[in-house]
């Protein structure tokens, strides 16, 4: 799922429990405005499922790595968000009939 699931954020994160195989990328959105279920998410089952995008131009990387650095997250959750979900499902490497 890209640019987020507004309005319908809890479903999507219901979706995500049930579908391994699915992400939800958060482009389009400023990370303040994140709603609190999917920062909660984030912070518990869903810490591999949720991948970092700025939008830019339309929110520069340095006002929304600015906000994430404001919001409540361990340095861990913050780094999986960041960097390390999109890495491992962009760039990892796949087994045959997966």
């Amino acid at each position: 799922m890209i640019h987020g699931a507004d309005p319908w954020w809890d479903t999507a994160i219901r979706m995500m429990i049930k579908y391994r195989n699915l992400r939800l990328m958060t482009s389009a959105w400023s990370p303040r405005r994140l709603p609190a279920s999917l920062l909660h998410y984030l912070s518990t089952r869903g810490r591999d499922r949720i991948i970092f995008a700025s939008d830019h131009p339309v929110l520069s990387m340095s006002r929304c790595t600015g906000e994430v650095a404001n919001l409540d997250l361990t340095d861990e959750v913050r780094q999986a968000w960041l960097h390390d979900n999109a890495q491992s499902f962009f760039f990892a490497e796949r087994k045959p009939g997966r």
